[in-house]
């Protein structure tokens, strides 16, 4: 693998214990790469932030996705570049990539930088790693997890559970204005006849009271909780001790052990336990830290790449299904992602819809 940095991918995988359920392989050894990997044209380049203030979370990323490599679960093929903070940077990044042949640019991460990377890219396709579905209108691809999926994944666990009254805790932000969209347009299909809000000011010992006033004289069935803070969370704990199915977005992956034991019984919108789980694992073996949601929607982005052989084929209309769970590409350029929904139980996950 090619990249741009000074950080090499020696410095970040190098001199560590291979995974010993992967085949016993010890010291720098690799495990046997997989014998049913498909064959790819596509040499996908991946715009990261290794430099910058957003750095560690770049690594993470460009790390998940060189494990993933060594483990046999994607080809050896894609460019990793620093995409630094800037829309120079990035444009910088997507010039290098494409004068090296890239025939899909994955990234970059942040907002800002997408549009002029798109224009830098010319016939080549842009998978912005963002999560703002607006990008879509610049021409680029959004792969990333918009607070939309997380919505649509209540919704469906709402009509499973032949959920009425959905309850939306409301922090003003941007994150709870598109929640309550996705919420409000997908309600009818899903048999709600109405998405009610109550404040996030509410304080947490008034909470019962403010889901019976939203819910019409009666306990709504679900309140959903996009905001991850320590005030939400509080407001969570009230709610499942109300008796309501409380359900958060996909931030609340990354809460602490000690935050998943006090919100036990509360339900999140997350990854494929299963997959998600696996690669977890082993980055957590190999690197002894976490790897994180973000670090595997690299790794589905570059593992999409290699399955369509680059950009031409990104709206196929065969789903895929990912370390984040299902997803698909829309004819407008958005994604349709079918996150999780996964219970908290005495610390540990299961997943129920």
């Amino acid at each position: 693998m090619t990249h741009q940095t000074g950080i090499s991918r020696r410095t970040l995988l190098g001199g560590l214990a291979a995974v010993s359920a992967l085949g016993g392989c010890g010291g720098n050894q690799r495990p046997a790469r997989s014998v049913n990997q498909p064959a790819s044209s596509a040499v996908p380049a991946l715009l990261l932030p290794l430099t910058g203030s957003n750095a560690g979370l770049g690594q993470r990323m460009a790390k998940a996705v060189w494990l993933q490599e060594d483990l046999g679960g994607l080809p050896r093929r894609t460019l990793v570049l620093d995409a630094g903070e800037t829309p120079e940077q990035a444009v910088s990044a997507a010039q290098d990539a494409t004068q090296r042949g890239a025939n899909l640019l994955i990234g970059p991460l942040l907002r800002d930088q997408t549009p002029s990377v798109v224009r830098a890219a010319g016939q080549v396709p842009v998978m912005t790693l963002s999560n703002d579905n607006a990008l879509a209108q610049a021409g680029a691809w959004v792969f990333g997890v918009t607070p939309k999926q997380s919505a649509d994944a209540v919704l469906r666990y709402a009509k499973s559970a032949r959920s009425k009254r959905v309850v939306l805790l409301d922090s003003g932000d941007a994150l709870s204005a598109r929640a309550a969209s996705a919420l409000d347009q997908g309600a009818r299909k899903a048999g709600i006849a109405r998405v009610t809000k109550i404040p996030a000011s509410t304080a947490s010992e008034q909470i019962a009271n403010a889901l019976r006033q939203a819910g019409g004289g009666e306990m709504p069935d679900i309140l959903y909780v996009p905001a991850s803070d320590d005030r939400a969370q509080s407001q969570a704990i009230a709610a499942v001790g109300a008796g309501v199915t409380t359900i958060g977005s996909l931030q609340w992956s990354g809460l602490s052990r000690d935050a998943f034991l006090r919100l036990d019984k509360a339900c999140y919108t997350g990854p494929d336990p299963v997959q998600f789980n696996r690669l977890s694992a082993a980055y957590m073996a190999q690197l002894d830290e976490q790897m994180g949601v973000i670090a595997a929607l690299a790794v589905d982005a570059v593992a999409l790449a290699h399955q369509v052989g680059g950009g031409p084929a990104l709206d196929r209309k065969k789903p895929a299904q990912g370390l984040l769970g299902q997803y698909q590409f829309l004819p407008d350029r958005t994604l349709k992602r079918e996150l999780a929904v996964l219970r908290i139980n005495g610390g540990a996950v299961e997943r129920v819809a």
